[in-house]
């Protein structure tokens, strides 16, 4: 049993992470209500106080078109908070894993998959603050683990929030039936919430880097869209729900990661595509459209 701080523990990940581990391990989560982890001093009374073993940074402000409507913010939180949660890990001898993200590679000009050795360039505030981040972690702290990130996919659950994602884009048109464009050239991994959580546990039998976590994934996301519907029962009436969108991608937008790196330290996924499955199978929604 590990004492264990969560960062962010009101966010898609977060509450389903302590409903899984919440009595197996002593977790305090912390959320913006709790503590500003841009204020130093806050961070480091709670951290003295609670003296973690470990701590799992989710905090931070993801939302593409908010942090480029906002970038200071945006670097506040997700760079100057990063940096007071990694130097009160150092004063209490803690942890860290610190989750960062695929889109440190949004504005890569060559197609994905990427290695963990391959030189980022993101494009918009979300993905330079989180790269910045990466980089001051690792000047501040050795006992660390920086996890970029899939896309995360699930459905709403009580009492949890649901982030838009893949799965529960595709339920909103077979519940709707309106017909919905979706692009043909975006390829990127998605991965099932609860493989993650899963598998973060693992995190810390691993050697301290950086390291692309999450399923891999070979078709874009109209195709990967298709096999969501027809899993749900409405192969036949894909053409009637489904638009292909060529055009919001000219140039194909390839953000899909290499987990090689993990897998060879034995942390491994399913395909994006037999965890989807699974994951309506557990919902219990494949084939509820059916007849």
């Amino acid at each position: 049993m590990a004492k264990l701080l969560f960062t962010g523990n009101r966010g898609f990940f977060g509450t389903r992470f302590e409903a899984v581990f919440g009595d197996r391990h002593t977790i305090l989560g912390i959320d913006e209500d709790d503590v500003d982890i841009v204020n130093a001093d806050a961070v480091n009374t709670v951290f003295e106080q609670f003296r973690p073993e470990l701590v799992i940074h989710a905090a931070a402000i993801t939302s593409t078109d908010f942090s480029n409507a906002q970038p200071e913010l945006t670097r506040r939180i997700n760079v100057d908070g990063a940096a007071n949660v990694a130097r009160a890990c150092r004063a209490v001898g803690a942890r860290l894993i610190f989750f960062s993200t695929e889109q440190v590679f949004n504005g890569n000009q060559e197609s994905g998959p990427y290695a963990e050795t391959d030189t980022a360039v993101p494009n918009t505030a979300y993905g330079e603050t989180k790269l910045e981040a990466e980089s001051l972690l690792r000047e501040i702290t050795e006992e660390l683990w920086i996890l970029r990130f899939t896309w995360l996919f699930g459905l709403p659950e009580r009492n949890m929030p649901v982030n838009p994602n893949i799965l529960w884009n595709a339920f909103q048109i077979a519940v709707s039936g309106k017909k919905t464009a979706v692009a043909t050239n975006e390829f990127r991994g998605h991965t099932y919430g609860y493989d993650m959580i899963s598998q973060v546990m693992n995190v810390p039998d691993i050697p301290y880097g950086t390291y692309h976590i999450g399923s891999s994934n070979e078709l874009g996301r109209y195709e990967l869209t298709r096999h969501i519907l027809s899993e749900m029962g409405l192969e036949d009436r894909l053409d009637d729900l489904l638009l292909p969108d060529e055009k919001k991608y000219s140039k194909p937008r390839d953000i899909r990661l290499s987990t090689e790196k993990l897998a060879a330290a034995g942390i491994t996924f399913p395909e994006s595509g037999e965890a989807l499955s699974r994951c309506l199978s557990e919902f219990r929604l494949r084939g509820a459209f059916s007849g």
